[in-house]
């Protein structure tokens, strides 16, 4: 009944692609079975993947303990239970209480306070650049933007999210990487 509700994990990304962040927020809050049923189907497709970002992202930060790490769109909290690092861990619904409910747009963090700000295939809503602004605010100078996306959601907009991107004020770094099913990027904060 609740998948009749809400829709398959296709039919939920396109909702949450197709809708501004505090709309999602809205309806999330009232509805955070709809959260935990996506986040169910997501735990289900990604047994089928090849490689799962959030882990190949934590892997890539194990190294640096010392860094503190901003987690925008956590889901299930999954980089924060894999590092050592602090975390704050952010979505729309939180799972447990280490993760803060909010809209990722508008996080509690103060300025300047990450190393690097991860958006593990969480860059859903139609104001995703407000995300990455969010996360210029939160990050220190020289802070490190860590960004996985499924290939085939940017194939024809893959500019515009390259764009968007520098257009938050921050330096590409090295190349986009395909591997797989995903698109990773970094970039960093270059200005204070």
């Amino acid at each position: 009944i609740i998948q009749r509700r809400f829709g398959d994990l296709s039919v939920m990304n396109g909702r949450f692609n197709t809708s501004y962040s505090h709309t999602t927020h809205e309806r999330l809050q009232t509805n955070p079975e709809e959260w935990y049923l996506y986040h169910t189907l997501y735990r289900e497709a990604r047994k089928e993947w090849a490689e799962i970002p959030f882990e190949k992202i934590a892997k890539s930060l194990k190294k640096r303990p010392d860094w503190i790490i901003g987690d925008f769109g956590c889901g299930e909290a999954k980089l924060a239970e894999m590092l050592a690092n602090k975390v704050y861990s952010f979505d729309h619904v939180a799972l447990n209480t280490k993760v803060t409910a909010c809209d990722i747009t508008h996080v509690s963090l103060e300025d300047s306070t990450l190393d690097v700000a991860v958006f593990s295939l969480s860059l859903m809503g139609l104001n995703y650049a407000d995300y990455l602004k969010e996360a210029y605010r939160t990050l220190k100078f020289g802070g490190l933007l860590k960004i996985a996306e499924p290939i085939a959601r940017w194939a024809e907009k893959r500019s515009e999210l390259l764009s968007k991107i520098t257009g938050a004020g921050f330096l590409l770094v090295g190349d986009v990487v395909e591997s797989n099913q995903f698109l990773y990027i970094d970039a960093i904060k270059t200005v204070e």
